[in-house]
């Protein structure tokens, strides 16, 4: 009876949360499982485990095939072999949305964006779930301390829909993810924006932190553009968000050979530079974790241009609609599509 009331308590939060249908799918089963534990009776102990082993087997097999053949793609770099199974079983949203309410009690954010950051990326998950049902994620590997220069989960995002021919992308935008590791959905977010100009966007994971800076970052860096060099991809942009934007500015000067610009979102340092590349630095004006008046002094330093919205710090996800619009723009005018 007690993990019926747990398997109670944790639907209870997926309602709060709530989870992915992949999710329901896997409480479901769970109940399954819990009921046959509960019942003396063998022969219906042994049914009720069968149909649960049967459950969490398609639940299973459904997932790995479904991330494994979508426009969302993930693999080990820089082997580029096909990406460890962990992040193919669990739904990210299932993850990321009991992080977002524990992360709204407890961080500064700007009131408004309080309110508006669980609703914002529940819409965003389901948006992504149109385009590709499931989709891998690098979240899991990442909390367990599994990304390193060795081998680090890179996402992989085409910008054409793999049923049909299209010709390879010859551009490319390398996104580095802030702290608490490698989401699907940013990568998304700013994949949306690059799609504009045909370009594939390729996100890799360093550690939870998300500190993109030393040896090993630069190690992980050089590798994901030696992977989109092997695609035959040339021109390449390199995007952080927070921890990541920091990074990005902090890399540059060692990259600048290799890149053709820089955008950095919710973070741009006060005293950096940018290697001198054509830089876009995306910002909310009430952000309370990385400063307004040093991006925009950052921008007005290396003559970079400068998009600010009202908001805080998680303008790429909340102001979704507005920010992909200026990447997009600001890409464009670099790739002469203007």
């Amino acid at each position: 009876m007690s993990l019926l009331v747990l398997i109670a308590l944790v639907g209870l939060l997926g309602v709060m949360a709530p989870w992915s249908p992949s999710g329901w799918f896997a409480l479901g089963t769970a109940s399954v499982a819990a009921l046959a534990l509960s019942i003396s009776e063998r022969g219906p102990r042994r049914g009720l485990g069968a149909v649960a082993g049967v459950l969490l087997a398609i639940l299973l097999v459904v997932r790995m095939l479904g991330a494994a053949d979508g426009m969302i793609r993930m693999v080990t770099l820089p082997q580029g072999t096909s990406s460890r199974w962990l992040g193919s079983v669990v739904d990210e949203q299932d993850v990321a949305l009991a992080g977002a309410r524990v992360l709204a009690m407890q961080w500064r954010l700007a009131p408004d964006e309080k309110k508006r950051l669980v609703p914002a990326m529940r819409e965003s998950y389901v948006e992504m779930r149109r385009e590709d049902a499931f989709t891998p994620s690098p979240v899991f590997d990442t909390l367990l301390g599994r990304q390193a220069p060795g081998a680090f989960d890179t996402l992989v995002i085409e910008p054409h829909a793999t049923t049909s021919p299209a010709p390879p992308a010859k551009t490319g935008v390398i996104f580095l993810h802030g702290y608490a590791g490698s989401y699907t959905l940013e990568c998304w977010l700013l994949a949306r924006a690059a799609r504009t100009i045909g370009a594939i966007t390729v996100c890799p994971a360093t550690d939870f932190s998300g500190h993109w800076r030393g040896e090993a970052s630069e190690q992980i860096v050089r590798a994901t553009i030696d992977y989109l060099h092997a695609r035959g991809v040339r021109r390449v942009f390199l995007a952080g968000l927070s921890n990541g934007a920091m990074g990005a500015s902090a890399l540059a000067p060692q990259l600048a050979s290799s890149l053709a610009g820089l955008i950095l979102i919710s973070g741009a340092p006060a005293l950096g530079g940018n290697g001198g590349l054509p830089t876009l630095v995306v910002h909310g004006s009430d952000d309370p974790m990385a400063s307004a008046a040093s991006a925009r002094a950052f921008a007005a330093r290396t003559h970079a241009s400068y998009a600010g919205f009202d908001g805080g710090h998680f303008v790429l996800l909340v102001r979704r609609a507005e920010a992909r619009e200026a990447i997009a723009s600001w890409l464009k005018g670099q790739v002469g599509l203007h």
